[in-house]
């Protein structure tokens, strides 16, 4: 067997047995044999198509693979692309291959039945393998290039490192795609190489990992997941979580711990790498040390920012990142970025591209954008609206014009770029240099603290509070200079965040019914908020209200468990 066939098909796949499970479907094992079948059959489809470069974008892992592997097998390059977005197939008319709209080909997995021959002809070896996109500091999606040898490195240093605490029949979980840096190596290579069976769906909510079976498991995620299992009341899965590794952006110690004791595992391990370098370090969280990978040398440069040598890159050259860091006795410490790419659930997002986006809004006349990192990762938005935009949210609401752009954005942004929050102001607020910066924009955005309230009144189900709208002047600074009203955003999350005090939330806020704003809010009314929650119906209905009537009402709805009544004073 040639090291340029090893090197992209795993050597498991060639020689372990037939009936050996390499994935799994819904629980449903899927054989050495079947894999084998569809991936002859997957190079015969894709040869077809007469195409050097495909764009790959299938949500099945195990689809995922075989399509891959065959590309790679058939000298074809695979341009991976995070979502499957108009503009985004504008930009790369190439044949798309998956299950996405406008597939090229089928989706026909398994129905070759394991009886075609294996593994075929010798591929060409030396074409790129892989393309995904990244942004860098001036927002432009660039082609980062990967050969399949720099991939199948990486899975044999994975293995190397964290190997030796993962036997044979561990089955990894993730609750991160594939599509990505991270993903990609350490939620499919690794295992794929190692012999590892996988687990073919994407767990995207945490509540999700208590359908596993039992029996040990890894957990690929990441810190937005691990923060939402921490912020769960109650986590009992039948599985045994041997690990669960994390990447993409920072993990606080304090959601580490947590999530330590939920998985019921001493190995939380957080990774620091980048897509063009690969993995670089891992420290066992909380309070582990970063330690730098076999073979990674890394210094500061300059600025203070990492530069790195590794045997991941394409080649000997000193790889310079945008991540600032210091060193002491113990190692490394990571302090943040240098540039304005944003990590948000671990995904690289340009802030200058969403602003681009922003500003070719005709409702639109300056913006500016920065991430927040709190008990969610989120952009947020400032925004000076255009007189046609003015117009429009005077016409519609706040909530109905935060959707109007945000439906704007969508087809030129994937949805984790899309701002959550919005601000409408004047003037972009500035510094006494009278520059933008990040901070202004954060300071106008930070999530404002909750008025002080009485009870007066609780029941069962019910809790009447009296807020003091006059001493908490903070909510209502740029809404509007000559008259300041409470913005409809603020009065939703002081309802959700009260409810959650008095009535804690055992599931996943999923949206709002009856969401009315009836009469604007001032520093001056008196006004009550009153909470009712029902449990059959897991919904919490709020309501503010004055002397001159309702103000604004809504119902905010859960998803599993329900919520049950706490005893907040």
């Amino acid at each position: 067997m040639s090291d340029a066939l090893q090197a992209i098909l795993p050597p498991l796949l060639l020689s372990a047995p037939a009936d050996g499970v390499v994935f799994y479907r819904k629980t449903e094992p899927i054989t050495y044999a079947t894999f084998r079948a569809d991936l002859v059959a997957a190079r015969q489809a894709l040869m077809k198509l007469n195409a050097p470069e495909i764009v790959l974008y299938d949500a099945d892992a195990y689809a995922f693979a075989v399509w891959l592997l065959a590309c790679w097998q058939n000298g074809q390059t695979a341009l991976l692309v995070a979502e499957d977005l108009p503009a985004t197939r504008t930009a790369l008319p190439f044949p798309w291959v998956g299950r996405c709209e406008g597939s090229a080909l089928p989706d026909w997995f398994g129905a070759a039945g394991g009886t075609s021959a294996f593994p075929g002809s010798p591929p060409q070896f030396d074409c790129a393998g892989l393309v995904v996109f990244t942004s860098g500091s001036s927002g432009a999606p660039n082609r980062i290039f990967k050969t399949p040898t720099q991939l199948y490195r990486e899975a044999v240093l994975l293995q190397q490192i964290f190997g030796k605490d993962v036997p044979p029949e561990t089955r990894f979980v993730g609750t991160v795609p594939h599509q990505h840096m991270f993903g990609l190596p350490f939620r499919l290579m690794w295992p794929l190489w190692a012999g590892y069976p996988i687990i073919s769906e994407v767990y995207r909510y945490p509540e999700e990992l208590l359908r596993l079976e039992p029996g040990q498991h890894v957990l690929i995620s990441s810190p937005a997941t691990l923060k939402r299992l921490a912020q769960l009341d109650a986590f009992f899965s039948p599985a045994t979580f041997l690990a669960a590794f994390s990447a993409g952006s920072p993990l606080h110690d304090s959601v580490a711990a947590v999530c330590a004791s939920r998985l019921a595992t001493s190995r939380v391990v957080e990774i620091y790498g980048s897509t063009e370098a690969g993995s670089i370090m891992h420290r066992i969280a909380p309070g582990g040390i970063w330690r730098e990978h076999p073979g990674v040398t890394l210094a500061l440069d300059e600025h203070g920012c990492l530069k790195l040598r590794s045997p991941l890159l394409a080649d000997e050259d000193w790889f310079f990142t945008q991540d600032t860091a210091v060193r002491d006795d113990n190692g490394w410490r990571l302090t943040g970025r240098a540039d304005r790419v944003a990590k948000i659930e671990g995904r690289r997002v340009a802030l200058d591209a969403i602003e681009t986006a922003l500003l070719a809004l005709p409702e639109v006349a300056e913006a500016r954008t920065a991430a927040l990192y709190g008990e969610r990762d989120e952009i947020v938005a400032a925004v000076v609206l255009s007189d046609s935009g003015r117009a429009q949210l005077q016409a519609v609401g706040k909530t109905r014009f935060d959707r109007w752009l945000r439906q704007g954005l969508s087809a030129s942004l994937e949805r984790i770029a899309i701002p959550r929050r919005w601000r409408y102001l004047s003037s972009l607020p500035c510094n006494e240099m009278g520059k933008i910066t990040t901070a202004e924009i954060v300071r106008s955005l930070e999530r404002q603290a909750l008025p002080p309230f009485t009870v007066a009144a609780r029941g069962e189900q019910e809790v009447v509070l009296t807020l003091a709208l006059c001493d908490c002047v903070q909510a209502f600074t740029g809404h509007f200079p000559q008259l300041p009203i409470l913005p409809g955003v603020a009065q939703i999350d002081w309802a959700l965040r009260l409810a959650q005090r008095y009535f804690p939330v055992e599931g996943r806020f999923s949206g709002f019914r009856q969401l009315r704003f009836q009469r604007i809010l001032s520093p001056d009314d008196k006004v009550s908020l009153t909470l009712r929650f029902s449990p059959e119906k897991k919904e919490v209905h709020f309501i503010y209200a004055s002397a001159h009537g309702v103000h604004s009402q809504g119902r905010a709805l859960f998803t599993h468990p329900a919520i049950v009544p706490n005893n907040a004073p």
